[in-house]
């Protein structure tokens, strides 16, 4: 079962919740149907919360309507078109942003049916005009409704940072023309890539490190609204299809990532019972539909949907004994066509090391350039030499990636495993950071 929307806290009475249900679930139609009358973004969402506001007095006086965003909708409308007007007077208005401004005066319908624009406003959001960050912060802020403070805290940024970015990508969106519509057919394929990317950039934030289940979810959430929202006869959908397989398949395991003491358990030790497997089936169903409709129309099948049947074939076995390693390695090969870097380079080298040895897994693992390699290039790396029965290679290797290691837990595991080899101590070959980097690369860091 798909959680539900993420709600704003603070709500203590039957009209501030009705509230913020209706923004926690609809802020993306809401702010498509504001911009489409009101075309400045930021004048739309000053807007939007002046109807906010609004709602919670005249909610309070006259019932919560029976259709909360539709109210929303035309008071930030009538709000933001008076915003326009003062700003730039009645005539100076209607000659940049056209007559769309006086039929949203006409409006008599105090709660209108809200049409649905929110693909144009989640494309138009990650328009690959704007620089990265500042599409996931404007992604987060304007389709999902998340406030500055709390896209600083997931991004482990300052607000004032957020801020800027998003007055900055408000600001491109205006005065380099960026439209607000869906791309014609040729454009489509590298917009709605763009999209995706910005989905895949949210739910890394949340997977990494310890997880933030939060902001996982809220990626899955914003996965399922673009595949939605797109033609299921557009190409473009079945690799839509595939980042939410890979989504879900990675955020099954979430509750069992952790122990009691909030360490991360890797993959092969982890307790399945406690994974989603109703989330695990669904994207098994989405993959085999992908699948099964690029075949029936001859067209290639994208990374994410290889990604998500990598993390399958993880996550599919009773254990983690019976993982096909072979074919796991097989499937980073035809990744490899599609995503060469070093990241997907260093987890096929994990798979090749694990279905055809460790020489094998070596040689993969030559192909990551100097200044790419990371602690987990190095903390797999000695696996692998460890595996191939060169301790004191290994050993320096282990040493390499603990200098390089993000935190304390992470150093503490490779400092443990280079002086056990130091001592001369057996170490049976176990699973590491860089094994879990395997599993998870194509669908999320470990």
């Amino acid at each position: 079962m798909e959680p539900a929307p993420r709600t704003p806290t603070g709500a203590t009475d039957p009209v501030a919740a009705a509230l913020g249900r209706a923004v926690a679930t609809d802020h993306a139609r809401i702010m498509a149907a504001v911009l489409a009358t009101v075309p400045d973004w930021q004048l739309a969402e000053d807007a939007l919360q002046d109807a906010c506001e609004r709602a919670l007095e005249a909610w309070s006086r006259g019932g919560v309507p029976t259709s909360p965003a539709g109210w929303l909708v035309t008071a930030a409308r009538r709000r933001g078109i008076d915003l326009l007007r003062r700003g730039q007077g009645r005539a100076a208005t209607l000659q940049r942003y056209g007559t769309s401004v006086e039929r949203g005066m006409l409006d008599t319908d105090p709660e209108p049916e809200v049409g649905d624009d929110r693909l144009r406003l989640v494309l138009t959001c990650a328009h690959p005009a704007l620089p990265l960050e500042a599409r996931v912060a404007l992604t987060l802020r304007t389709v999902l409704g998340w406030t500055p403070a709390e896209i600083a805290a997931a991004f482990l940024a300052t607000e004032a940072a957020v801020q800027k970015r998003l007055v900055r990508a408000r600001a491109k969106i205006a005065h380099a023309g960026i439209p607000y519509r869906v791309p014609p057919p040729e454009e489509l394929p590298d917009r709605v890539d763009g999209v995706l990317g910005v989905v895949y950039v949210v739910f890394t934030a949340g997977y990494a490190g310890t997880g933030d289940a939060g902001l996982m979810t809220e990626a899955v959430r914003l996965a399922r609204l673009v595949r939605d929202l797109l033609d299921p006869a557009l190409p473009e959908r079945l690799e839509a299809s595939g980042l939410l397989a890979l989504l879900l398949a990675q955020r099954a395991r979430q509750d069992a990532r952790l122990d009691e003491h909030g360490a991360v358990v890797l993959l092969d030790r982890q307790d399945r019972s406690r994974w989603d497997h109703g989330a695990i089936a669904e994207a098994e169903r989405l993959v085999d539909e992908v699948l099964q409709l690029a075949a029936h129309r001859r067209q290639p099948v994208g990374r994410y949907t290889l990604q998500a049947a990598i993390a399958l074939e993880h996550v599919r076995p009773a254990t983690a004994d019976a993982t096909d390693w072979p074919r796991i390695a097989q499937l980073h090969a035809l990744l490899a066509r599609l995503d060469d870097g070093p990241a997907q380079r260093l987890a096929r080298a994990v798979a090749d090391g694990r279905a055809h040895g460790p020489r094998r897994g070596l040689e993969t693992l030559d192909g990551v350039p100097e200044g790419a390699r990371t602690y987990l290039f190095h903390a797999a790396r000695a696996d692998l030499l460890e595996a191939a029965g060169r301790p004191d290679d290994a050993r320096e290797e282990y040493g390499r990636a603990a200098a390089l290691a993000p935190g304390d837990l992470e150093r503490t595991a490779l400092t443990d495993r280079q002086d056990a080899l130091g001592e001369g101590r057996a170490v049976g070959r176990r699973r590491t950071r860089a094994d879990e980097c395997g599993a998870a690369r194509g669908s999320a860091p470990p």
